[in-house]
């Protein structure tokens, strides 16, 4: 399921005080315009890659996407659009810059006409995400179609003439509207529809449908004494009156009621801090504690604006909260809920045994969902959980494990990755292929030896994969990785490679890329070779490179 730490803005939607300006040069600037020319080729060829608007269109598309790929394979892209101007990792772009350089002008203005706010590519984002992405970019505003990407968590559209709070959402992607920097709200389900708990489910319909606004309007009075009460004993007063409320909230499956007086509770508490009244109200919050009550709260997460004082009580409870929304996300049927119920779980930031114990669960579904919560939170104890999965016959599971593991990075994880560098699974492979450039985060560690990489490089088929490794050799910058690079950079009658087939640009291209970077300088002899290289694309690279 997902990822990223969506929840961090760049910079706040109300904020009117701008950081000081970025100047030319710097290389989030170059992710955003190799993001720019991307959008600009699908927008003025078309949209895809299989040639269906020519070879040429395709080729074109091809060799942008594999730029803005090489971009964000360095570094994470963090961009939001803040008074009419980019705002990169939390700096404004000088406007100057937009409207001198085409491409990024005319990428800030189709941000504008389509109503996005942020955009955030995570590091090592896969090809078919960025496509995506650039798709997204590059249609016009009046078109209707919603992106979906057959992967979890899936981008989501506006509901019921609502405006979406994402309008892209994947593995590694996340693009926002301007208006809503986060989270994704549902249309409210009808009083009593939905939070209702196990106990509640044989209720008749009509009570169900009459309760919440009759009791809504009984409790009203109640709740506006308990935002005045700011002394012990006006406080206490009115939690003697709010506790039959949640009692008889409970016992008759009213979600709504029960969370207006959660929120209510919540916000007071903040109120009064340590004054008059925390007491009586911590009354309030260990009767809300009751497991009937949190699975009605956590019923009502996907239909509430402000989630915020929901999950600071939930929190309380520690891993049975975690337990009820774990519950909550297997059995949603809806993409929206699935999300706002991984991205509480996440912010709980607590792994219950339950996670663990879904881990090795016979659905696939819970398995993916358990390990890429796991991935996401960080749980570096899982990495052991997650290893056997990486050899599970479903793919979709192996996906999962390898992104959670690569998400962990610790050494049993990295090594693990390591070793599915033959993996069926041609996106499994990547992973693996990207974790032969990462350094555990924990401790000093002898890098891999660049030998297997390099073996399961000559019989790679896909190409964003070769270019992975291919990277990865660069990053490891062995004796070995760095000569296996010149071969292929190289042209292929002076290394003797005279009865192979030809080499393809991109990949002579990524090979000389990767050589610099192992080598820097040294190896600048050979780039000054290569610039009169018969294959004008190399000759161009080695030009670019040199200078």
């Amino acid at each position: 399921m997902p990822p990223l730490g969506y929840g961090r803005t760049v910079v706040a939607a109300g904020e009117s005080s701008a950081p000081h300006v970025v100047p030319g040069g710097r290389a989030a600037r170059g992710t955003l315009r190799s993001l720019a020319l991307l959008v600009d080729r699908m927008a003025t060829l078309g949209t895809s890659r299989d040639g269906a608007q020519g070879p040429d269109a395709a080729t074109a598309v091809r060799d942008a996407l594999r730029q803005f790929t090489a971009r964000v394979r360095e570094a994470p892209l963090l961009c939001r659009i803040h008074e009419q101007r980019f705002v990169l990792d939390w700096e404004p772009v000088d406007r100057g810059l937009t409207r001198d350089d085409p491409l990024l002008g005319t990428l800030l203005f189709r941000c504008l006409s389509l109503g996005v706010g942020g955009i955030t590519v995570r590091q090592g984002a896969a090809p078919a995400e960025l496509l995506t992405l650039a798709t997204l970019l590059a249609r016009r505003r009046t078109e209707e179609d919603t992106l979906v990407m057959n992967d979890t968590p899936t981008s989501m559209s506006a509901v019921a003439e609502q405006q979406p709070r994402e309008l892209l959402r994947s593995w590694s992607v996340l693009v926002t509207p301007a208006d809503h920097p986060g989270g994704h709200r549902l249309a409210t389900p009808p009083d009593g529809a939905r939070g209702v708990s196990a106990g509640a489910s044989s209720m008749p319909t009509e009570v169900k449908a009459g309760v919440s606004t009759e009791a809504l309007q009984g409790a009203g009075p109640t709740l506006v004494r308990l935002a005045a009460a700011t002394d012990d004993m006006a406080c206490s007063r009115v939690v003697d009156a709010l506790v039959p409320i949640i009692d008889q909230a409970e016992y008759r499956g009213d979600a709504r009621l029960l969370e207006q007086v959660a929120v209510a509770a919540a916000r007071q508490a903040h109120v009064v801090a340590g004054g008059g009244g925390r007491l009586a109200l911590e009354r309030v919050m260990r009767r809300l504690q009751h497991r009937s009550s949190l699975e009605l709260l956590a019923g009502r997460l996907p239909y509430v604006e402000d989630r915020t004082m929901l999950l600071e009580l939930l929190a309380r409870a520690g891993e049975t909260a975690v337990d009820i929304l774990v519950k909550q996300l297997m059995q949603a049927d809806d993409g929206a809920a699935r999300r706002v119920y991984f991205d509480s779980i996440v912010q709980l930031d607590i792994a219950g045994p339950t996670l663990f114990d879904h881990v090795r669960d016979s659905r696939w579904f819970v398995v993916r969902n358990a390990v890429a919560l796991l991935g996401e939170m960080g749980i570096e104890q899982a990495d052991l959980a997650m290893l056997p999965l990486l050899h599970h016959a479903d793919e979709r599971i192996r996906v999962a494990v390898a992104r959670s593991l690569v998400r962990l990075g610790t050494v049993k994880a990295l090594q693990g990755l390591h070793a599915a560098i033959d993996d069926a699974s041609a996106e499994v492979r990547r992973i693996a292929a990207i974790s032969y450039g990462l350094t555990p985060g924990t401790g000093t560690v002898v890098r891999p030896p660049a030998l297997r990489l390099a073996m399961a490089l000559e019989k790679e088929t896909n190409e964003d994969v070769a270019l992975e490794m291919l990277a990865s050799l660069g990053k490891l910058g062995s004796a070995d990785a760095v000569q296996r690079l010149l071969r292929l950079a190289m042209p292929q009658q002076q290394v003797g490679d005279t009865g192979e087939a030809p080499r393809e640009a991109w990949l002579r291209i990524a090979a000389l890329e990767a050589l610099v970077k192992a080598r820097g300088s040294a190896v600048m002899p050979h780039v000054e070779t290569l610039m009169n290289d018969a294959d004008p694309e190399v000759a161009q690279a080695a030009f670019r490179l040199r200078g």
